[in-house]
């Protein structure tokens, strides 16, 4: 057993060194091979044992997100991806029945330690419906597409065929200026996002658990570990009870005079859920402006954003952008005029001020675990184009624009959507004042560099952090100070609490406290493009800041931050905030 797990790990070394081409796909047939063979006897050989045993996820990344996974581990992932898929993909189109299809690739999740058995057969049976749907539509889709798509890396590529090379018509011209007056008088825009309540979660319940959630009705069977899950939430991989949502929202209407809201909820998708917390929300604000946009745990199953084509109601995304017509327009926060494309995919636009457009985009579409991408990897609903075509009147028409979208574009957007989204964002620019992002649950920024010049700040998406504390992490909200006349951010107020303080006195409300000013914490005087350059320069050779920078993107919660982490380890987080066409990460080695 040892020497086999030394010969197969030198053979994936030697994968990533060939390429990952011949060896690979070898060690695909073999286990795929051994898989059938399983599956046809109801006998696990003695290599397909070794083979599942060195696979298997370690418990430690059973929670890791997969595109931050090294080079081998990404290798290792992407072979036992492919190799199920093929073996999922052969066992459909020989007819077997869809229950014998459930059945094998539950044990083989269960098998590899993906979760346990409960949690793999909660997973396989609300995602294989989707999976068959679309292996039925699309027959010569292949496992290396699919797992492309997942990964989309060097270890795991996606062989870009004709589906993934389409591109959206943008405006040619040159830029239209406009007036860019700043004025002393200020709007305060307040972002909250990735609230994720869960209807479930358990005070003082089961708080470690073998599941990817925890805190959770049910699960106190299995706490063998005395972690109790905290009133107020928890840092070990759980999501928000019911009060701590009600509190985030009393706090941001006690502390704060604002003049819209960013409302990015990711919510554990149902419709109760989701009925119960937007309605708490407009009873809060009342008459305060609310832009909502969708995240990713809206749709059902998780992650899942259906083309326009999907009619099929088990399997479609159309009751949700019923629902969330239905509530935005009903509670007064949109007008009439946005229904259409709600309905369509989830997104809109409105002006409430003369000069000013907001955009708020459904980018849940691009996410690398939809797996609608490998049916229909074009641009869902029209909604690129249709945002090429927004911002070309807003030029002409002299307006500033902020983007709202739940997916930053970052590696976990399928690469043609983030390629054609940077091109518009480039083409548009001048008129761009800001993004706002959510999804990472980080406290971070990203910077887009011109096309026309490698070196140049063109524009910026902040990220709103989020409510919950999933994962390791302390609640937090946004405070935005705008310029009232130009529309550009002047400065940002991170609010938070420290949760582990919070749950000492579980029967207070938490203390909120603001942790830090951008401008104060990094001692720069605007939040300019030119301003944000030169503090990311120094962002990657002072390590004063550089460590400020650490601590603020993990929220100061001591569960993250005592894992060491010196200068080197650091700067692997700098170069998450360059975004560019270009070859960004050259710039952060």
């Amino acid at each position: 057993m040892q020497l086999y797990k030394v010969l197969f790990f030198a053979l994936l070394l030697k994968v990533a060194n060939s390429n990952g081409v011949t060896y690979e796909d070898e060690m695909v047939l073999r286990l795929t091979n051994e898989i059938n063979n399983w599956v046809k006897t109801g006998v696990e050989s003695q290599e397909l044992q070794s083979l599942l045993d060195n696979l298997a996820f370690p418990a430690s990344l059973k929670r890791s997100n997969w595109n931050d996974f090294t080079s081998k581990r990404n290798t290792i992932t992407c072979v036992l991806c492919r190799s199920v898929f093929d073996s999922l993909i052969e066992f459909y189109k020989n007819g077997m029945s869809v229950n014998d299809i459930k059945s094998d690739v539950i044990k083989l999740c269960t098998r590899l330690n993906f979760g346990t058995e409960r949690v793999c057969n909660g997973s396989v049976t609300l995602n294989l419906p989707t999976i068959l749907h679309i292996i039925d539509a699309k027959p010569n889709l292949t496992a290396s597409s699919i797992c492309g798509v997942i990964f989309e890396s060097q270890s795991c590529p996606l062989i870009i065929g004709d589906e993934f090379k389409w591109t959206i018509n943008i405006d040619s011209s040159p830029p239209k200026l406009i007036d860019d007056y700043e004025n002393e008088n200020i709007i305060n825009i307040i972002q909250l996002t990735d609230i994720h309540y869960d209807r479930n979660y358990e005070p003082f319940g089961n708080a470690y658990c073998d599941e990817p959630t925890c805190c959770r009705r049910g699960q106190n069977d299995t706490n063998t570990s005395n972690k109790v899950a905290g009133y107020w939430g928890d840092y070990n991989y759980c999501d928000s009870p019911w009060h701590a949502v009600v509190d985030v929202l009393e706090q941001i209407k006690a502390t704060h005079q604002v003049y819209h809201g960013t409302w990015e909820t990711s919510f554990e998708g149902n419709f109760e859920s989701i009925n119960k917390t937007y309605y708490q929300i407009y009873k809060t604000f009342r008459n305060t402006p609310v832009y909502p946009i969708l995240g990713n745990h809206e749709s059902h199953p998780v992650n899942l954003y259906a083309p326009e084509t999907i009619t099929d109601r088990n399997i479609n995304t159309q009751w949700l952008y019923n629902l969330m017509a239905h509530l935005w327009i009903n509670f007064g926060w949109l007008p009439e005029s946005t229904r259409s494309t709600i309905l369509k995919g989830g997104y809109y636009t409105v002006t409430p001020k003369k000069g000013f457009r907001i955009i708020a985009l459904n980018s849940n579409v691009c996410y690398s675990y939809n797996w609608w991408l490998w049916y229909q990897p074009k641009d869902p609903y029209d909604q690129l184009q249709w945002l090429a075509d927004t911002l070309l009147q807003a030029e002409k028409d002299g307006e500033f624009v902020h983007i709202l979208a739940h997916v930053p574009a970052n590696d976990e957007c399928q690469g043609t959507w983030k390629r054609e989204y940077l091109k518009i964002v480039n083409r548009y620019a001048r008129i761009i004042r800001a993004q706002f992002n959510g999804h990472t649950h980080n406290d971070e920024v990203q910077l887009f560099y011109s096309n026309d010049n490698s070196s140049t700040v063109n524009n910026v998406a902040w990220n709103g952090g989020s409510a919950t504390a999933y994962s390791n992490l302390n609640p937090n909200y946004k405070l935005y100070i705008v310029d009232s006349k130009n529309y550009a951010v002047k400065d940002i107020e991170n609010w938070m609490y420290n949760l582990t303080l919070a749950n000492e006195n579980a029967t207070q409300r938490p203390l909120w406290y603001k942790s830090y000013s951008f401008k104060e914490e990094y001692k720069i005087p605007d939040l300019s493009y030119n301003s944000l350059q030169s503090w990311l320069y120094k962002l990657a050779r002072d390590e004063n800041l550089l460590s400020r920078y650490y601590r603020n993107f993990f929220k100061c919660a001591e569960p993250s931050l005592e894992k060491e982490c010196n200068m080197v380890c650091m700067r692997a987080y700098v170069c998450r905030i360059f975004t560019s066409l270009g070859d960004y990460p050259s710039y952060c080695n």
